[in-house]
């Protein structure tokens, strides 16, 4: 079965599909961070989890709250929304929802256009002002453009929650100079690395990120809005057709 472009009824997941995922969780317990996790074992209807992860955090996750859970599944990224179940000593259990969205149906269109882009890619762990000071910029190239957001080529595999401060290079289009990117799935094709990159906009970001991360990253990096982005959208369709 292929979850491109297609809503998933949860029942009819293939559990042996999940298992050994790393999974990625938006909670009310704590508010614009997100937690790492491992899908351990699938049992009556429920993702059980690796209690270790996170820092810690995962332990602490109290039970009854919303939360949203992403994880790759058959090699999309996968998103829904739950209710976390009442942990005990030896678990904790989110139910899979009966509806599930791939991550494929995304607002903006993205064409398979290559520009130049200038980028550094951090975790949120430990940030400062010192750290981002020091962070290694490289060049490389887009596979995919669109409004919201960009797939790039990485010398590296970025395997946990990953944030990118990027500087593309388009010069039939005004954009910021500096763009803030959130790393949503990344794979290996052809021994060469990629990741999905989302572009974080200034009417959201607090929502989103992180309070230390907030305070630490230059202003200029939330000049990006809801407006540039439907420009751009506008702008590529019209360069390159849907």
């Amino acid at each position: 079965m292929t979850v491109k472009n297609a809503v998933i009824n949860g029942r009819d997941i293939d559990h042996s599909a999940l298992v050994g995922q790393e999974v990625r969780l938006k909670t009310e317990q704590f508010p614009g961070r997100v937690l790492n996790s491992r899908i351990v074992s699938v049992s009556g209807g429920n993702l059980v989890l690796d209690r270790s992860g996170s820092s810690g955090m995962i332990n602490q996750l109290i039970g009854n709250q919303n939360v949203k859970v992403s994880l790759r599944y058959k090699g999309e990224s996968i998103v829904f929304s739950s209710m976390l179940s009442k942990p005990n000593e030896r678990r904790i259990q989110i139910p899979i929802a009966g509806t599930i969205i791939p991550e494929a149906r995304r607002q903006f269109v993205r064409h398979p256009v290559e520009l130049d882009v200038r980028l550094a890619f951090f975790d949120d762990s430990g940030i400062s002002s010192a750290r981002l000071s020091k962070l290694r910029w490289f060049k490389t190239r887009t596979k995919n453009v669109g409004g919201g957001g960009i797939l790039v080529e990485l010398p590296v595999n970025l395997t946990k929650e990953f944030f990118m401060i990027l500087h593309l290079e388009m010069e039939e289009f005004e954009m910021p100079i500096l763009l803030l990117g959130d790393v949503r799935h990344s794979g290996a094709k052809n021994n060469s690395y990629y990741s999905g990159v989302e572009f974080i906009i200034k009417e959201n970001y607090r929502e989103r990120l992180p309070k230390v991360l907030v305070r630490n990253l230059p202003p200029k990096v939330f000049d990006f809005g809801s407006n540039h982005r439907q420009n751009l959208a506008a702008f590529l369709t019209e360069k390159y057709g849907k």
